[in-house]
């Protein structure tokens, strides 16, 4: 990080800013090129967006995803759309940080100061993004990005002074540059998945028609491992009732999670409630407000419908949504609830 301040403040010594303010709403339409001539590997590369499932926008460097050229600044929170740039999810604790990413969730709010400063290539004068804070933590930090599954560098927040690092996969500081450029071509397609499948092709006779796959089961029944299926419970958002998170404890996000896995994470933690959400998303807590418990209706399971990014036949939640799980009374019966049609 120092180094790139260095090399900052060298550059812009080196060019003649203009001296008016910049405001913290910018409502035409950007892009976002990446800075960081120390590290040829991401420098001058461009925000993408993938489609994280459930109306998420994962953010990763070009070529992974597609380009990112509608994106607007409200009083120093990134838009796209109905999409705020959050910092809430997938905290790794071997580094400290936590991903940045788009939702339309009440989860804290990435926000950002549009500066003058100087490309560190041609010395001309640019706007920058300076990142100022994570809402409801203390200010400061920066934006970073880190190698990711598929070979893929993704965003992520790196709080102030944070002393952990691990130089085998460095999460890079950056600076992010505005730019309305069109993004260079994408090169030839690749497909980039975490779940093995097999395909079957033949060179002869007649064409093979795929079955039917029918619909997972609303819950995965995981009472042989101690827990049972309570239901449907909402997040902030469906509930109303601004009480930040369902399950607050612990998080696990995992490409491969299936409700097997969600409650052994839990369960290994000591806590009383597991939920699966958004397909990959595993949340721990002790305490369920009464505005969180579940309906008792099938109706009330209309929310999770999300297949786990592990399991296609499992339901892992959904859009602010999840599939709530109870560990069960050591002795006691295991039985999941019951819902009246």
């Amino acid at each position: 990080m120092l180094s790139l301040l260095l090399f900052a403040a060298a550059v812009a010594a080196q060019c003649t800013l203009p001296t008016t303010p910049l405001a913290s709403t910018i409502t035409e339409p950007f892009g976002i090129q990446v800075q960081n001539p120390a590290f040829p590997e991401i420098h001058n590369r461009y925000l993408y967006l993938w489609d994280a499932g459930g109306g998420d926008k994962h953010l990763y460097l070009n070529p992974a995803g597609v380009p990112a050229t509608t994106l607007t600044l409200d009083a120093g929170v990134l838009e796209l759309g109905p999409l705020f740039a959050v910092i809430n999810g997938e905290y790794t604790a071997w580094d400290n940080t936590t991903k940045l990413f788009t939702t339309q969730r009440g989860d804290p709010r990435a926000i950002f100061e549009p500066t003058h400063a100087c490309n560190p290539d041609t010395t001309a004068p640019q706007i920058e993004l300076a990142f100022t804070g994570r809402q409801t933590s203390p200010p400061g930090g920066h934006i970073c990005v880190r190698l990711a599954s598929g070979n893929r560098h993704e965003f992520r927040y790196s709080p102030p002074q944070n002393p952990a690092h691990d130089p085998s996969r460095p999460c890079i500081p950056v600076v992010l540059a505005l730019t309305r450029d069109v993004p260079p071509p994408q090169p030839a397609p690749t497909t980039i998945t975490t779940i093995t499948t097999t395909t079957t092709t033949t060179t002869a006779g007649p064409p093979v028609v795929p079955s039917a796959t029918a619909a997972p089961a609303p819950f995965r029944d995981v009472t042989a491992l101690g827990w049972r299926f309570v239901g449907c419970a909402p997040e902030e958002g469906p509930a109303g009732d601004g009480l930040g998170r369902t399950l607050g404890g612990a998080l696990h996000a995992d490409d491969g999670l299936t409700n097997e896995v969600c409650v052994a994470f839990c369960r290994g933690r000591g806590f009383r409630f597991a939920g699966s959400e958004y397909r990959r998303e595993c949340w721990c807590g002790n305490t369920l407000a009464e505005t969180r418990v579940p309906g008792t209706t099938a109706a009330s399971l209309a929310g999770c419908r999300l297949p786990c990014a592990g399991d296609g036949a499992q339901i892992c939640g959904g859009r602010g949504w999840m599939s709530l799980y109870e560990a069960c009374v050591e002795g006691g019966s295991c039985v999941n609830a019951e819902f009246e049609s």
